[in-house]
């Protein structure tokens, strides 16, 4: 096929960032623009305070007002955001007996803090129309475990079946946790994913819709989990809570004034961001909508392109998926094989699917031994990503087609 050549086709200020580019059409390119640095860049010359302050609260009611929701607390990963629900859900006293579903599809930090925190664990089987967890197989899970929490994730971008999970947590009363990290302005019935379960967390990585260099944070619409969220990030002390809050609980333990902002109440980590975080947080939040936009095109296209080519998650109706990367499935490893050597011939990067079935990772299957289930195996064997970031365009995106296309008609 004939080379694509270099493309200078994107003019939208709000989705520039060609910089630190290793292949022609990577799957990661950094959403901070020259434009963005000059702006940090200036804040910085003012000599501000650099640590976790007032920066760092406005971009977390930015946010919050973004989303949809209540409350936010940011973090240094969306990794820690993970561990903060875990460890919000055990402080609250919500854990009690701590068990937990978790998806054979999604990410190592998605179900690590239940290896961490000694959780009883059972992993789901993945769904073939959204790659997350898959509702029947939960249904069975819950009858068989009765769990307290169950963590979903919307698979870089598809969201999960939220009306068929919503029923089951209805039905069996427990925390929902979403691991949204890959999945910004994912749309599910026009609301975004993120806003449906008891807690939700984000990345701000490198790649991903924005990033804060390093960042992640959690959302909320329960004060009461805000208020364990906000004491778990900081050392588990008392300084972060309103004041109120604050002073009830200082009466409480008969503390005084002068030792109450540096009391511990719960064991705690510090897990904060910097206020540089936050800084560059909020001027990418001013493009966030216009990335997502050109993402949830491109995954269109991908789709439109691809069908009866390679298998894909083709999501629920009156979803919109806002993808980092295109997951594609071929027919078999050997298939996989000669796709992933025609895009390296051409400089279009790719890797496995996520972390394919993380059953078959030796951290899970160490403890638990190794899960096998029909779709999550099928999606480690034959899975690979497909570039999707916010600075390619229509025609990109066929001629990258086009080198899968001819991929799979060759290998038969």
């Amino acid at each position: 096929m004939t080379p694509f050549p270099a493309s200078n086709s994107v003019e939208d200020p709000a989705l520039t960032g060609k910089t630190f580019r290793s292949q022609r059409y990577d799957l990661a390119v950094d959403t901070i623009s020259r434009e963005e640095i000059d702006e940090v860049i200036k804040w910085l010359q003012g000599y501000p305070r650099l640590t976790m302050a007032d920066e760092t609260k406005r971009f977390e009611e930015m946010w919050s007002k973004w989303l949809g929701v209540k409350y936010s607390v940011m973090c240094n990963s969306g990794s820690s955001a993970n561990l903060l629900m875990y460890a919000a859900a055990e402080s609250s006293g919500r854990a009690k007996k701590k068990k937990i579903i978790v998806p054979a599809t999604g990410w190592a930090t998605t179900i690590a803090p239940a290896v961490q925190f000694n959780w009883q664990s059972a992993m789901c089987e993945s769904s073939r129309k959204t790659f997350g967890m898959d509702p029947d197989q939960l249904a069975k899970l819950c009858e068989q475990h009765r769990p307290e929490a169950v963590i979903v994730v919307p698979v870089l971008g598809v969201p999960y079946d939220v009306d068929a999970i919503l029923e089951l947590k209805k039905k069996y009363g427990f925390m929902l946790f979403e691991d949204c990290c890959a999945s910004h302005g994912a749309l599910h019935k026009g609301q975004k994913i993120g806003t449906f379960g008891d807690m939700s967390s984000f990345s701000f990585y490198y790649g991903h819709h924005m990033s804060t260099i390093e960042g992640g944070v959690v959302s909320t619409n329960d004060e009461e989990l805000y208020h364990h969220l906000l004491m778990l990030r900081s050392h588990g002390w008392l300084k972060d809570l309103p004041q109120e809050l604050a002073d009830a609980t200082r009466a409480k333990y008969g503390i005084d004034n002068f030792r109450q902002p540096f009391t511990f109440v719960i064991p705690g980590y510090n897990l904060r961001p910097t206020d540089l975080n936050a800084i560059i947080g909020m001027l990418q939040l001013k493009k966030l909508d216009a990335t997502v936009q050109r993402r949830a095109s491109n995954h269109l296209v991908y789709q439109k392109e691809l069908a009866g080519v390679v298998e894909f998650a083709p999501g629920l109706p009156g979803d919109t998926i806002s993808s980092i990367s295109f997951c594609a499935v071929a027919r078999s490893s050997a298939e996989r094989k000669k796709i992933v050597t025609e895009l390296d011939k051409n400089k279009i990067d790719t890797r496995i699917f996520t972390a394919g079935n993380l059953g078959c990772h030796p951290f899970w299957f160490e403890r638990f031994g190794k899960f096998s289930a029909p779709v999550a195996d099928w999606l480690n064997q034959g899975g690979f990503f497909l570039p999707n970031n916010q600075t390619l365009d229509r025609p990109e995106i066929e001629w990258i087609c086009g080198i899968v296309r001819d991929a799979a008609k060759r290998s038969g």
